[in-house]
């Protein structure tokens, strides 16, 4: 559980009051750091519930929890200061499969053959999208967590396999390329996704007060999604009565997936001011990874001590239809169960959320955080959801019979953001 990371925790904090060492001794080969926060949240539907990541085991359905977004981080850096040198970061945080048992989320080895450009291999962060490599640093962030309008996404924030990391100063600017190639594994609520290959490559140009931010990144997937595939065969089978359903879902429903993820980030600041986004494309092959567009802009403001903000976001889900057809003579019912398979197929589940909070940094390397988020369905509200937001699907997909959500739900969070 937390127990080893905490008392390593409190071993950094202490050992900081202690007196700096000479030239020489541990601290030149040795720097620990760490992160972590206390986090709550609450939903206010009693129909659908919210996780803030598709990797939580557990979601909120009207009542407070204290596991989504709670975590504790150490990471360890032997020779920081050297061409050469180890990074080791491990993190607990509510997982499907390993709940708050710690594991290792960065563990790679760095080299500078020269001063612009750094080669590492072992496990890396995915470099997709603006916060990629502090998406779990809560306090690096001004709102509570990333937008799950983008995010949610690509669940991929790790791979293992090898990456360079190249800056260099241009002018007025300086220019970063960072590439990285391997292989990752996930668990959702819906299943598990492999990863036999992935490759990245983000370009970021900083100058002045603007950050802009390209990226692409190609993935060979293998979805094992038992609910989803079960569906599929239940389809392909015939069972309801679908003359084509068989050669569709064989060309648009293969579980080896070959998907591609392009981004643009920005990011200004003008005094007190601070306006971020991001946009980002899905496309694959398979609809069980489903075409999507996804963007959020966020604009906040320095206030001595505070900083609120507010922002906006939406998912919209573009995968074609399937077009499944019905057998001549059928009863409606087929030709009904169809259609709603396959939009239900399509993901129509895109969304539209607003967020406002207040960000309140009241001591050294402490953060509070008070974020409150409006979620509102833009697509298909009854056929379920499995994701951040799920909600329970009604036939002939599910078995659900109770009172329909009405599309919209609304979420409190409260956040203790900390550095050591």
């Amino acid at each position: 559980m937390l127990l080893p990371l905490l008392l390593l925790a409190a071993g950094a904090t202490s050992a900081r009051t202690e007196p700096a060492p000479e030239p020489g001794e541990l601290a030149d080969w040795l720097k620990l750091d760490g992160f972590g926060t206390l986090g709550a949240y609450r939903s206010n539907d009693a129909v659908a519930s919210m996780r803030p990541d598709a990797r939580n085991a557990n979601a909120s359905l009207r009542d407070w929890r204290f596991d989504g977004d709670s975590q504790l981080s150490a990471q360890l850096t032997l020779n920081p200061n050297g061409p050469l040198r180890l990074v080791w970061q491990v993190l607990a945080k509510d997982d499907i499969v390993l709940r708050f048992r710690p594991r290792t989320e960065w563990l790679y080895l760095a080299w500078e053959p020269t001063p612009p450009l750094s080669l590492r291999a072992g496990r890396l962060a995915l470099p997709v999208f603006l916060l990629s490599e502090t998406r779990n640093v809560a306090y690096a962030q001004t709102n509570v967590r990333p937008y799950s309008s983008l995010y949610h996404l690509n669940p991929i924030s790790k791979v293992d396999g090898l990456g360079a990391i190249w800056r260099q100063a241009m002018g007025p600017g300086e220019l970063s390329l960072d590439a990285v190639h391997g292989r990752a594994q996930v668990d959702l609520t819906t299943g598990r996704v492999k990863a036999s290959a992935i490759t990245a490559l983000a370009a970021q140009w900083q100058q002045g007060r603007w950050t802009l931010r390209l990226g692409r990144s190609d993935y060979q997937l293998d979805a094992q999604l038992p609910g989803t595939l079960a569906q599929l065969q239940t389809l392909a089978s015939g069972a309801t009565a679908c003359s084509n359903c068989a050669a569709v879902l064989k060309a648009r429903a293969p579980s080896q997936v070959r998907a591609a993820i392009n981004t643009l980030g920005l990011n200004y600041e003008r005094g007190a001011w601070t306006l971020s986004g991001e946009w980002m494309q899905r496309r694959s092959d398979s609809i069980l990874v489903a075409d999507a567009d996804a963007w959020y802009t966020q604009l906040s403001r320095r206030l001595g001590a505070f900083t609120p903000f507010v922002g906006i976001g939406q998912t919209r889900f573009v995968e074609a239809p399937l077009s499944f057809q019905t057998v001549a003579g059928a009863p409606p019912a087929a030709q009904a169960a169809n259609a709603a398979f396959d939009r239900f197929l399509q993901s129509a589940n895109g969304r539209r959320s607003w967020q406002a909070g207040l960000r309140w940094d009241c001591a050294e390397n402490l953060a509070l955080k008070f974020h409150i988020e409006w979620l509102r369905n833009t697509q298909e509200i009854r056929l379920g959801q499995i994701g951040s937001v799920s909600y329970p699907a009604t036939p002939p997909i599910g078995n659900y019979r109770g009172p329909a959500w009405d599309g919209q739900l609304r979420v409190l969070s409260l956040n203790l953001d900390f550095v050591f």
